[in-house]
């Protein structure tokens, strides 16, 4: 059998740590060296490859396009390393962290995973909530569901605004379109003249519900719509996610403005409008290209597409 003409593995330990994290300190951190023996095992891939594969900034480290390139191969090389190892030693597989909005996992989520784990009893999914942008690494958050405007893609000038971020770092992501963020207004019936649904310029007029996490969303909407307003005013309650918005407004106290995706068939609120006002983004599944056929994140991403176009005929 032929020599393997492989890189300094313990090299390029020390460099999918430090492109993982962005960060040489940070990588002798989690591999207990010093930040001198991550520089110097860099140095040495370098030297191998004949090319630079970070970019030594005044403050902080880049990937160059070809540290780009070798930081997708480690992270395959190395999760598929973990997996079998994993295997071999009997503790089977590891559990998927799925990272996603808090309102997702409440409202969407969670009322669908049961038929999850029905469909792949032998696959452990690991739900971590937060609105934080979504750094992706293997065993601390696989995957995510994420809302906000995808790099590149134009939207309408009028179209509320999404201020969340949904990655730190896009290298190597995929992002697979879920589902629209489709904002529509909802309350309880009494509220509304007739029990039915009102004009933008009314809607302006009554009490409206905020959520802090799209502060934009109600000024944002009813200028679409060609009305000025909608901005927080004293006394108007303002919620820190859509779960909390949609309380307040089943007990009356106003107008909550949400995603459509979030709205649950025969619940207790309705319509406000008959608007249906698209937000300049949508929510997307987001992977590493690198790890799309691992079977796991390959069953996930193939039942999350199969819910959501669910969700779209119905």
């Amino acid at each position: 059998m032929a020599r393997r003409h492989l890189p300094p593995l313990h090299a390029l330990r020390g460099f999918e740590a430090a492109a993982r994290l962005s960060s040489f300190s940070a990588a002798a951190g989690e591999l207990g060296v010093t930040q001198g023996a991550v520089s110097r095992q860099i140095r040495v891939l370098e030297d191998w490859l004949g090319r630079p594969v970070f970019r030594r900034l005044t403050r902080r480290v880049e990937l160059t396009e070809a540290g780009q390139a070798l930081a997708r191969l480690a992270d395959e090389v190395f999760s598929t390393l973990e997996e079998g190892s994993a295997r071999l030693r009997g503790a089977g597989p590891r559990p998927l962290v799925l990272g996603a909005l808090p309102t997702i996992t409440s409202a969407w989520l969670m009322p669908r995973l049961d038929r999850f784990a029905k469909r792949y009893p032998e696959l452990e999914l690991r739900l971590l909530s937060s609105i934080a942008p979504a750094a992706l690494a293997p065993g601390e958050m696989d995957v995510a569901i994420r809302v906000g405007p995808l790099p590149g893609r134009r939207y309408p000038a009028r179209a509320p605004r999404i201020e969340l971020q949904m990655v730190a770092d896009w290298t190597g992501l995929v992002a697979e379109p879920l589902f629209p963020d489709v904002l529509v207004p909802v309350c309880r019936a009494e509220l509304l003249p007739g029990g039915a649904p009102v004009a933008a310029a009314e809607l302006a007029r009554m009490p409206l519900i905020h959520t802090s996490t799209r502060r934009h969303a109600w000024p944002d909407w009813l200028r679409a719509q060609g009305v000025r307003g909608g901005a927080p005013a004293p006394g108007q309650p303002s919620f820190g996610h859509f779960f909390m918005a949609l309380e307040a407004a089943r007990r009356g106290q106003g107008v909550a403005l949400v995603p459509e995706v979030l709205l649950p068939s025969g619940d207790a609120l309705v319509a406000a409008s008959t608007a249906r006002i698209p937000s300049a983004g949508d929510y997307f599944f987001l992977f590493p290209g690198s790890r799309a056929q691992e079977p796991a994140i390959a069953a996930l991403r193939a039942w999350l597409l199969e819910e959501a176009a669910a969700d779209a005929r119905q």
